[in-house]
């Protein structure tokens, strides 16, 4: 067959062909130039199908392409509603990149400042002269203070005391927070005067308690069961009907009847415008305290003999009183020291007039239950 009985129409090829029986019919036929043949057109409908198949397998490889792609994605998107932080990752057959998905906590921290504010109220004390206010809001006699003599803050050399307001060699009140029962500096001399003072507990000799204190300055210190009358220029102390008598002698003495310390009984005198008087304070905590009284004072018309003692009563052996000897100019030798119950006893006589028997800082402790004394320095 030859290419020269080709005929077109409508832009188809058609080749003329004659049949065995001499008919002639017009085929359709594509070209092959290379060989010079012409095909068939059913050959060329198979080959339009295995571009078809191709086509559907590139659309295929392009499916799985975008599903590696997209599937990690989802997956990591589903997996982040856990607390799980691991990547996922999927491998095919085609080269992929892989997906990690960063999960990142913040933590906020929130500090509560608290701010404590104290409001301090400050009382201030109304203190009377010669008592002054101190910078931590307590009263300080200035006139006897040896921390604070004159003035707060003036502090007397050690081995020296406060008298008047003046850092001087002579003795001075001992008690730390002493409560005046007459106080030369304020009162001044003492005679014939007397007041009345609550005592902070009841104390005891011989059998006879009492919580009261009445003080006089005409030298007796009485007890009875609810007063203390102190008579200062005899130095005694009564628990009970007491005596001005300031003559001494030797125990019993029927001047007084009732329950009697005699810490120095003798013609003492308080001079104005000294330390001397007579003071007390309660030292310690119930039921183990102890209650003091400071006598400071000197003879009666000679000032430059000093008689400076105390007398305590303890709350947890009643009965018992103490002696404490600060100084005695005259070493007792015009003085009566000892107890006694009644005008005729019971007694206990620690010296009458006896020349060196009072030295500075004995210490006399007299047990009124037993009826005995022992000595000790102080």
């Amino acid at each position: 067959m030859r290419t020269d009985s080709l005929t077109y129409y409508n832009d188809s090829v058609f080749v003329k062909v004659r049949s065995p029986s001499g008919i002639e019919e017009h085929m359709p036929r594509i070209i092959d130039i290379t060989s010079g043949n012409l095909q068939d057109k059913p050959k060329r409908k198979f080959k339009y199908k295995k571009w078809i198949l191709w086509a559907l397998l590139a659309l295929f490889l392009l499916g799985l392409l975008l599903a590696s792609i997209l599937l990690p994605i989802l997956l990591s998107n589903k997996k982040g509603t856990t607390n799980s932080t691991t990547p996922y990752s999927i491998t095919t057959s085609v080269k992929t990149t892989p997906v990690i998905t960063t999960r990142v906590t913040t933590t906020v921290t929130t500090t509560i400042i608290t701010t404590t504010v104290t409001t301090m109220i400050t009382t201030l004390i109304t203190c009377i002269y010669p008592n002054v206010i101190t910078p931590l809001n307590t009263c300080v006699n200035v006139q006897i203070d040896s921390d604070n003599c004159g003035e707060v803050g003036n502090i007397c050399p050690s081995n020296t005391s406060c008298s008047a307001g003046v850092c001087t060699n002579v003795p001075g009140i001992q008690l730390k927070n002493p409560i005046p029962i007459w106080s030369a500096s304020t009162n001044g001399t003492a005679d014939d005067q007397m007041y009345d003072v609550a005592l902070p507990w009841s104390v005891t000799l011989y059998g006879t308690t009492t919580d009261h204190v009445v003080v006089t300055t005409d030298g007796v210190s009485s007890y009875t069961n609810t007063l203390i009358h102190v008579k200062y220029n005899t130095e005694v102390l009564c628990l009970g009907t007491c005596s001005t008598t300031y003559a001494e002698t030797t125990l019993p003495s029927d001047a007084f009847s009732s329950a009697t310390a005699f810490p120095f009984w003798d013609d003492l005198f308080i001079y104005a415008n000294t330390s001397q008087g007579i003071y007390y304070q309660s030292e310690g905590t119930a039921p183990n305290r102890q209650l003091i009284f400071e006598y400071y004072m000197s003879h009666y018309l000679q000032a430059t003999q000093y008689y400076h003692f105390q007398v305590t009563f303890f709350e947890n052996a009643p009965g018992v009183v103490q002696f404490k000897y600060l100084d005695a100019t005259d070493g007792g030798m015009t003085c009566t020291v000892g107890v006694q119950g009644t005008a005729t006893g019971p007694f206990i006589l620690y010296s009458y007039d006896q020349a060196n028997a009072v030295q500075q800082n004995l210490v006399i402790t007299l047990d009124t239950n037993l009826g005995t004394y022992t000595t000790s320095n102080g």
